[in-house]
């Protein structure tokens, strides 16, 4: 052991080998919490570092997803251009790449019906009916888009024979403001015409005047 003397008592005071092997409280309180300190920051560069990894993938996934969009917008151009110019075999090209590589994009669920359209226009209306059914099963949200479908199918099945069906899908496009309502109501009187009732075909027909030529059409 060893020892020394108080100065203020002047009194011997022992301090044994085992007393000075004592941890300090402080010392240890201040080792502890530098542990603790230590293992937080890792936990924080941890959780900060996952933070800024999951940041930089939804960058990498939406900077992918707009080059997708923007490839997919200029092949769709391309489409429409060429199926304005009468060119429908580089439109079908066209359209073809969007449904099969751009699947789930607003303009490949639009070539869907453009497809459609194009298949009426060759009069190959089994084609037409399977690509714009394909384009209202997508869930089209544009009430002027779903007008269109329902008009063209109404038209391939009335091309088709199938009068009953074209009256049925005339039937569906019932908002007097939409475009398509005088095209369906036609396609409804024709079909009705071809299964012998005249009479309701030629009530349809007085409609379509009467609201094309307001005031001047007089029904016969």
């Amino acid at each position: 052991s060893y020892s020394y003397y108080n100065s203020a008592m002047a009194t011997k005071v022992k301090v044994t080998q085992k007393e000075l092997k004592k941890p300090d409280k402080f010392l240890e309180f201040i080792d502890r919490s530098t542990n603790y300190l230590a293992e937080s920051y890792k936990l924080i560069v941890y959780f900060v570092g996952a933070i800024i990894a999951l940041i930089l993938i939804f960058f990498l996934i939406n900077s992918y997803q707009n080059k997708n969009t923007s490839k997919a917008n200029i092949i769709y151009k391309e489409g429409i251009t060429a199926k304005t110019s009468g060119d429908f075999d580089t439109a079908l090209t066209k359209f073809g790449i969007l449904q099969k590589d751009y699947s789930g994009q607003k303009v490949s669920d639009l070539s869907l019906y453009y497809t459609g359209s194009i298949y009426y226009n060759r009069e190959d209306y089994d084609n037409s009916l399977t690509y714009v059914s394909k384009f209202l099963n997508t869930g089209p949200k544009d009430p002027n888009m779903i007008d269109a479908a329902y008009s063209l199918i109404s038209l391939s099945y009335l091309n088709k024979g199938e009068y009953q069906l074209a009256i049925d899908f005339s039937n569906r496009i019932s908002n007097p403001d939409s475009p398509y309502i005088n095209n369906a109501q036609m396609t409804k009187g024709l079909a009705l015409e071809k299964l012998g009732k005249h009479d309701e075909a030629t009530e349809i027909y007085n409609k379509i005047l009467t609201t094309m030529y307001p005031g001047t059409f007089q029904p016969q």
